[in-house]
């Protein structure tokens, strides 16, 4: 895999982030500051189980997958592409160990930000507390998104809106990890894109 020039990553990522929230090139400077380019190759850990996560990745290049490991079986519960961003969002507030891991599933490359680096800039800039509070936002809305898919749709429902919102997913992703983040068997996955297909 080539790897990306760092400014070509950190552009992307402040495209990422003024979507949200606008902000100063000054701002910005100070963000970009405390970035770093991180790669990752097929099968390696953003963050692992047990371990505090401190930072926020986001995806340059690849996939990753969240899981956590329940008697014995990954049980898959985020599959997250280009363009958004990636942490575990518990760990990272509290500062408390991982309950799970965050694996890259292809070669991949993020832009990552420290927690500790960005709020010992705050004092700096009242603009970028309101950014860094942007960037959490945006990933809660972006997690809630997929937990209301558990709680309000059945198995064929979860299988649409997946295709309605990140149709690459099925493209890129292993069926075993689709099927066990929409909370169903590998059969019956394949039996509903079966049915969707006709």
């Amino acid at each position: 895999m080539k790897s990306p020039d760092a400014s070509t990553i950190f552009s992307s990522y402040k495209k990422h982030i003024s979507t949200f929230t606008s902000f100063s090139n000054e701002t910005w400077e100070l963000i970009e500051s405390v970035l770093s380019v991180r790669e990752f190759k097929k099968g390696e850990y953003s963050v692992e189980e047990g371990k505090i996560c401190r930072h926020i990745d986001f995806i340059y290049q690849g996939s990753f997958r969240a899981y956590s490991n329940k008697d014995g079986e990954d049980i898959t519960t985020g599959i997250y592409l280009e363009g958004i961003c990636l942490t575990n969002m518990k760990s990272l507030s509290a500062g408390t160990a991982s309950h799970l891991y965050l694996q890259a599933l292809e070669d991949s490359v993020t832009a990552r930000l420290y927690k500790e680096e960005l709020i010992g800039l705050y004092e700096k800039s009242a603009e970028l507390q309101a950014v860094g509070r942007a960037i959490l936002e945006g990933m809660i809305v972006e997690e809630n998104d997929w937990k209301e898919m558990y709680t309000l749709y059945d198995p064929e429902e979860r299988y649409r809106f997946l295709m309605q919102k990140s149709p690459e997913i099925i493209q890129r992703i292993s069926l075993q990890y689709v099927a066990s983040f929409l909370g169903i068997r590998r059969e019956t996955l394949s039996r509903i894109r079966s049915r969707s297909a006709r």
